[in-house]
C-alpha cells in the first residue's frame, strides 16, 4: 500500500524550490551584468527582496549560488542533447544534432557563459577544480553520449574505425574553441549556430569511410 503523500509537505517543497529557482535567476542576471566577484550576496538579497538570512537558508555563499547555476546549466545541456539524438536517424544525424545543441544552447546563454570563460580562464580543463564531481560527472556524460554514437556508426558502417572516446573529445575540443572564441567577442558579426554547419562536415568527413 502506498504511503499518502501530505498536501502541506507538497506545498512547502514547491515553496522551497521556487524561492529556490528566483534566487538562482536573480544571482545570474548579476553575474552577467556585473561578474562574479564583482556581485555580493546583499545584492543578490536585496534583488531577490529576500532577507540576507532567508538567502543563507538556501545557499551557504555566492560560490555555492554559481556552482548551482553551473549544475543547472550542463544538466540541461545533457537533458536537450539526449532529446536531440532520440529524435532523429542516423549516427551521422545524431553528431549533427549534437553540435547544433551544443552551439545553440551557448548562444541562448551567452552573458552567463561569458562569465565562465573570463572569470575561470576556460572550459573542461577548469570544470572539475572549479566545479567539483557533479559537473565534472554531467561534463564526462556529454563526452560519453557522443563516443557511443561513434560506436554505433562504426558498427553500420557509417563511420571507420577510430578510438571513440578521443574522437569525442577531439569534438568537444573543436566546439569548445569555437564557443570560446565566439563569446569573449564584444558583438559577434555571425551566428554561432550557423557555424555548426560547416563543423559538422568538417568532423564526419574525416570520420567518413572511404566509400562515404
Amino acid at each position: 500500500m502506498k504511503a499518502m503523500i501530505n498536501p502541506r509537505s507538497q506545498r512547502k517543497q514547491r515553496e522551497y524550490e521556487a524561492r529556490r529557482e528566483e534566487i538562482l535567476s536573480v544571482a545570474e542576471g548579476l553575474f552577467s551584468k556585473n561578474g562574479f566577484f564583482k556581485t555580493n550576496m546583499a545584492e543578490i538579497a536585496e534583488n531577490a527582496q529576500f532577507a540576507m538570512g532567508t538567502v543563507y537558508k538556501f545557499f551557504k555563499s555566492k560560490e555555492d549560488i554559481y556552482i548551482s547555476l553551473v549544475e543547472s546549466k550542463v544538466e540541461e545541456m545533457l537533458r536537450q542533447l539526449e532529446q536531440a539524438i532520440h529524435d532523429s536517424g542516423s549516427a551521422q544525424e545524431k553528431i549533427r544534432e549534437v553540435i547544433r545543441v551544443k552551439l545553440a544552447f551557448a548562444d541562448q546563454n551567452r552573458d552567463f557563459f561569458r562569465i565562465y570563460v573570463s572569470e575561470w580562464s576556460g572550459f573542461e580543463w577548469t570544470v572539475k577544480s572549479a566545479f567539483g564531481e557533479n559537473v565534472w560527472k554531467r561534463y564526462l556524460a556529454q563526452i560519453d553520449l557522443v563516443a557511443n554514437l561513434i560506436k554505433v556508426g562504426i558498427k553500420t558502417g557509417e563511420f571507420r574505425k577510430v578510438n571513440p572516446k578521443d574522437t569525442a573529445l577531439a569534438l568537444h575540443g573543436m566546439l569548445n574553441s569555437t564557443i570560446y572564441v565566439w563569446i569573449l567577442q564584444a558583438s559577434p558579426k555571425e551566428s554561432l549556430v550557423d557555424k555548426g554547419e560547416w563543423l559538422g562536415s568538417l568532423f564526419l568527413g574525416g570520420l567518413g569511410t572511404k566509400e562515404g
